[in-house]
């Protein structure tokens, strides 16, 4: 009978994680890119999700009832994560979504590589519930499992730590593999430009709203070269074309300027 009214009292505590997923769902979806759940916050370059599960009212005590909420939180904050990923863009044409539903085998990769989450905050329920608040790298794994790298062109000498591209007022819309093209479409970077470890230590580009903010961080180093955008390439969202004068400071006399190697590229978008 003490069993019984023990139970009892657990049914009535399982709604309280649901209730506190939804409060801790507003801190988790303040971000660029928003589903139930998650975010992408492309300034961090993170995936941040969160994760539910209720304990198993028929096992034997709240211990075990618990190890088994926490594994169907993990799953379900993979869930979330798979889901915010859907809508991040690989490049102006393309998202996420778009390589998964066209290629079963880049699903299984990139479900891989979400598994891999980092838990950033568990809360444990005396019904044995438990919510997780997890996150992702837009770069690492992933970024080399959805983008293709070329052979790295030799790193030449420069100046300049980095560049900023301002493209603000030009509604670009962030993506894994955006370009710099010159005025007459010609490719000044690219995901090519990257070696593997370059690509997973940095990604193709980072993106601001902070223009101040932009030239005090150090993926561009201490001396950035600032240029202003001149328009989005036509038919795109994401690949931003630069003026020819503006092209030519990305140029370096025997190769490609060593901070475009290394992705030292920040967009200022709105």
């Amino acid at each position: 009978m003490k069993r019984s009214w023990s139970w009892l009292l657990v049914l009535c505590l399982v709604a309280l994680p649901v209730f506190a997923l939804a409060q801790n769902a507003a801190e988790v979806t303040e971000g660029d890119l928003k589903v139930d759940h998650g975010q992408v916050n492309w300034t961090e370059r993170t995936i941040v999700a969160t994760g539910s599960g209720a304990p198993d009212l028929k096992a034997a005590n709240v211990a075990v009832a618990r190890l088994g909420a926490e594994r169907v939180a993990k799953l379900d904050a993979l869930r979330n994560i798979m889901e915010a990923l859907k809508g991040v863009r690989v490049s102006s044409e393309v998202t996420v979504e778009n390589e998964m539903v066209t290629n079963s085998k880049m699903r299984t990769k990139v479900e891989g590589v979400a598994r891999r989450f980092k838990v950033l905050r568990t809360k444990y329920y005396s019904d044995g519930g438990v919510d997780l608040v997890v996150q992702m790298s837009l770069d690492g794994p992933l970024a080399s499992t959805l983008l293709k790298t070329g052979e790295a062109p030799t790193a030449a000498e420069a100046p300049n730590s980095g560049v900023i591209i301002d493209a603000r007022g030009l509604k670009a819309m962030p993506a894994l593999a955006p370009r710099l093209l010159d005025e007459g479409g010609g490719v000044l970077y690219s995901s090519e430009a990257l070696s593997k470890e370059a690509l997973e230590a940095n990604g193709v580009v980072g993106y601001f709203k902070d223009f101040d903010a932009a030239k005090k961080n150090e993926r561009v180093g201490a001396k950035p070269l600032t240029v202003k955008a001149l328009k989005l390439a036509d038919d795109s969202k994401t690949d931003v074309v630069l003026s020819n004068v503006d092209a030519e400071k990305l140029k370096a006399a025997g190769g490609t300027p060593k901070f475009l190697t290394q992705g030292h590229v920040i967009i200022v978008i709105d």
